[in-house]
């Protein structure tokens, strides 16, 4: 079963999308990790979850997941873990933000941002899930 998870083929476009949605979700997650990027840390994420009603337990997924997941996924390993925790992420975050509409906020008129971005990063991820982490990743090196 591990070795079906893993499994993948060479492709280069599983590469460029797992490098992609790595390269994007890494900062929001060192955000809530680490504080980085104006971000508030860790036990400043917890606190703002769990004080909305969300188990810390949930809180504390969401932060590997965006942080150490996304790292993972950039390096092809257990992507399609990662990327399966990621798109629960991804939905919830998708119905959190569909209260500001579909637009994200570039114009700063809405009270948040829309969920655009949220849609699109769903598409990668469904697409890694499907194909896998495809050339120059770990997974594909474990199962060759």
């Amino acid at each position: 079963m591990f070795k079906r998870l893993l499994q993948t083929d060479d492709s280069i476009t599983s590469f460029i999308i797992r490098v992609t949605v790595a390269i994007v979700m890494l900062p929001h997650g060192l955000q809530k990790l680490a504080g980085m990027f104006g971000g508030y840390g860790f036990k400043a994420t917890i606190n703002y979850f769990t004080s909305n009603g969300t188990p810390a337990i949930l809180a504390f997924l969401v932060i590997i997941s965006e942080s150490i997941g996304s790292l993972l996924i950039l390096f092809g390993f257990t992507t399609r873990l990662w990327a399966l925790m990621l798109t629960a992420v991804m939905l919830v975050a998708t119905s959190v933000h569909t209260a500001n509409g579909f637009f994200m906020n570039w114009g700063g008129t809405q009270k948040g941002e829309g969920f655009e971005y949220h849609i699109l990063v769903l598409g990668i991820l469904l697409a890694l899930l499907i194909k896998g982490a495809g050339r120059w990743s770990v997974d594909r090196q474990l199962t060759k």
